[in-house]
């Protein structure tokens, strides 16, 4: 009896077993892998790297004349028309005592040339008389004229001086206060100097001046990125770049790539070289600041109608020797063996069906060109409206683990 249940058990054990095995072959025999059928489309290779938002043009506001600063008009932050006053400078004693000579030059030219009228008038007189030659009536009459030109030459000196130092004169022309103006529209984004604070004339300073404002012009603005010298070949003026700044991450800028330096260099403490890129931002809003950091997507490559896969698709190999013997495909034989790219086209009878079985899956030797995150264009080795399998990968593991 107990060798019939024990004939019994062995029996049934092995009849579970081929029911496995034959569950298990006919599951691999029907293995089936998801498809995406092969289209047309736009598609950018996008290159992704961070920069600094500046302005196009800062203008550093110096005084015309050395002096203690007295008042002061503008702030960081302040926006200011063209010709605004930005502070007020007192001169020192020498620069006061400069404008006073030149005032003093032109009170004694109107001196002297209200004597040479005088006694020119005087000459006329006496010469319509015949009391004197005409050499003394020449000569007062060249004096004359000499002390006119005189007077216009030491009052357009003086004119120029007091636009030079942009100097308000008072009542009696006995002092004057330096105005310092702005020199554009713009925003006044540092200002360097106190009220009490001496500062040194930039036209006759030897230092060069003291920097007192600093004005950027919201009008144009740029990003300014180091591009590593891996993609800097890839860059070129007039390529349009998307700009995403973070302190807005919802809003979505447009600009132009508008220079490219072409001397690379190597920042301190790192090997990588990089190289200074300029990218214009178009109709720049006045919410955006300099300084403010942001990351920018340059179109490197774009195609408005390619035949697109999806990038799981596509697969790239070393060397598909064996991959091209398990296929058997004439049309692959010969090539040279190298890095390519490969794709599993499904060739059912029925391709709208979603899966396609293993068994309908043939390997495509494929020519891409611009690559995205999402897509990949296919230049040759496949068509629009082909289906291929979606995950390359699987597909090639899968094939692979059935040959081993």
């Amino acid at each position: 009896m107990k060798k019939r249940i024990a004939i019994a058990c062995v029996l049934v054990c092995s009849l579970c077993a081929a029911l496995l095995y034959f569950a298990y072959s006919s599951t691999a025999r029907v293995a089936s892998f998801q498809t995406h059928q092969v289209r047309h489309g736009p598609i950018s290779e996008v290159l992704t790297e961070t920069g600094t938002i500046q302005y196009v043009r800062t203008v550093l506001v110096k005084p015309t004349i050395s002096g203690e600063v007295r008042h002061l008009y503008a702030d960081v932050g302040d926006r200011i028309p063209e010709g605004e006053v930005l502070a007020v400078i007192e001169p020192d004693p020498s620069q006061s005592l400069q404008l006073s000579r030149q005032r003093a030059r032109v009170d004694g030219a109107r001196i002297d040339l209200s004597e040479q009228e005088m006694a020119f008038k005087r000459k006329r007189k006496l010469y319509e008389r015949s009391l004197i030659s005409s050499e003394e009536f020449d000569t007062a009459r060249i004096e004359n004229t000499r002390a006119h030109h005189n007077l216009n030459m030491a009052e357009l000196e003086l004119k120029i001086l007091e636009l030079k130092v942009n100097v308000e004169v008072d009542s009696n022309r006995t002092h004057g206060a330096v105005r310092i103006l702005s020199p554009l529209t713009g925003i006044v984004i540092a200002r360097m100097v106190e009220t009490g604070e001496v500062v040194a004339s930039g036209t006759s300073s030897y230092t060069g001046g003291t920097e007192m404002f600093r004005i950027g012009d919201p009008g144009g603005m740029i990003v300014r990125s180091a591009i590593g010298e891996i993609d800097a070949g890839r860059v070129r003026p007039g390529q349009e770049v998307r700009i995403r700044v973070d302190a807005y991450p919802d809003a979505m800028y447009s600009g132009v790539v508008e220079r490219v330096a072409p001397l690379g260099v190597r920042r301190p403490g790192s090997t990588l070289v990089t190289f200074d890129t300029e990218i214009g931002i178009s109709n720049p809003s006045l919410e955006l600041q300099q300084g403010m950091s942001c990351d920018i997507d340059i179109v490197v490559e774009m195609n408005d109608s390619s035949v697109l896969v999806p990038a799981s698709s596509v697969m790239e190999v070393g060397d598909y020797k064996d991959v091209i013997a398990e296929q058997n495909d004439p049309a692959l034989t010969g090539q040279v063996i190298g890095k390519r790219h490969i794709a599993y086209r499904c060739t059912s009878v029925d391709p709208e069906i979603p899966k396609c079985s293993e068994a309908y899956l043939e390997l495509s030797l494929v020519e891409i060109g611009i690559e995205s995150a999402e897509n990949v264009e296919i230049l040759s080795g496949l068509e629009p409206g082909a289906h291929v399998a979606l995950d390359a990968r699987a597909v090639h593991s899968a094939l692979n683990s059935k040959h081993q």
